[in-house]
């Protein structure tokens, strides 16, 4: 998507200072908060919600003076449980009551743990965010260490339209809130959807990223969320065809592409695409139209969907499926030529695994590299 002038942004940080954010992390945060602070523009608007078992308002969604609010920021103490769910509708409950037609509206969310106070259900956590959504209201959600919900966290940014990400420790809590507010501030499209609707002729259709899909009339439309400028999102999805067809073009479908514009002129564009593909009576023939860059995509999606088995496995104690799992997508990203590194630890982790070897810092790796590879946005901080 190319670049444009950018709307103004009306951002809620919920941040978690709950007893066992005390010391390191709980000073990383508010360090991080700082930092964005000082990038919000002159017609950007912020506030701050913390809690544990209550919810404190820190600063009100206003424009701030950067110095002042980072003190108020900076005098947050902590102590209990874990009470995310009245901290993101304390959140919500703002931008609701001070919105602006033209600004965009992210509820940004982060937490170390369970959620064990107020509303605990993760799906109607999940209808939260949803409704909200509704309301042009995005939530992008931040598990902080190896203790939190990471599944959950996960759902709630799916449904929300946000992202998710996992931060491992003090130190890369900063970029996160950088990259987070640098994505915010480039984007150019709002709520864009994939709509793929298959011919007659298609006998079925598997969508392999991990987006949100909902079944439509005719068809599959997968939600992308927002759209940041010079940035390349990808869908892969399988189609299978009957094995004898008369040779010439054969209509697969079409896929539609819908998005919102931003900023004064707010307007739904919608685009059709016919897709097909030519039928030869050659069985050796090559399709001198294959793109090996989707050969590529597909092995980084198999892997990802390796990945989740392997941690379903884990799931259930049996180490000895999750290591098999790991060790086919360490093969797959193998055939994509992907990073050597990647490709490694992949193989070592399977080795842990067969030694039964494990740890929840490392299932949040695995979680938020399979989260990377199936969104195409990076999800993983912890180097």
């Amino acid at each position: 998507a190319p670049q444009t002038e950018r709307p103004p942004l009306d951002l809620v940080l919920v941040i978690d200072k709950s007893g066992s954010m005390n010391g390191a992390p709980i000073a990383s945060v508010k360090a991080a908060v700082g930092h964005l602070l000082r990038l919000l523009g002159p017609d950007d608007r912020a506030g701050v919600v913390a809690f544990d078992d209550e919810v404190e308002l820190v600063l009100d969604l206003n424009r701030h003076d950067a110095d002042a609010a980072i003190a108020k920021v900076n005098a947050v103490q902590g102590g209990g449980m874990t009470n995310l769910s009245g901290g993101w509708l304390k959140a919500l409950e703002m931008l609701e009551g001070s919105a602006r037609d033209n600004a965009l509206r992210r509820i940004v969310l982060l937490t170390d743990g369970q959620a064990n106070v107020g509303e605990t259900n993760p799906d109607r956590l999940c209808t939260n965010t949803s409704t909200a959504r509704a309301r042009n209201v995005t939530t992008t959600t931040i598990g902080f260490g190896d203790s939190y919900d990471e599944r959950l966290l996960s759902a709630m940014a799916d449904s929300g339209a946000g992202n998710d990400y996992w931060c491992a420790g003090p130190d890369q809590a900063p970029q996160i809130f950088n990259d987070e507010f640098e994505g915010l501030a480039s984007v150019v499209a709002q709520n864009v959807s994939v709509e793929l609707r298959p011919s007659a002729g298609v006998l079925g259709m598997r969508v392999l990223n991990e987006f949100p899909i909902t079944e439509v009339a005719g068809g599959l439309q997968i939600a992308l969320g927002d759209a940041y400028g010079d940035e390349h999102r990808k869908v892969i999805a399988e189609l299978l065809v009957p094995p004898v067809r008369d040779v010439g073009p054969y209509a697969l479908g079409e896929i539609i592409v819908r998005w919102t514009s931003v900023g004064d002129d707010i307007e739904l564009h919608t685009t059709t695409i016919p897709i097909g593909i030519g039928v030869s009576n050659d069985p050796d023939a090559v399709d001198p139209g294959a793109d090996p860059a989707v050969t590529e995509q597909v092995n980084i999606l198999r892997a990802a969907e390796e990945r989740r088995k392997a941690l379903d496995a884990i799931n259930e104690g049996d180490f000895g499926s999750a290591s098999m799992s790991l060790s086919m997508a360490a093969d797959f990203l193998t055939d994509s030529g992907a990073d050597p590194m990647m490709i490694s630890e992949l193989r070592m982790d399977s080795a842990r695994l067969e030694s039964g070897e494990w740890d929840d810092a490392s299932s949040k790796k695995q979680w938020s590299t399979r989260r990377s590879e199936s969104k195409g946005r990076k999800r993983r901080y912890d180097d």
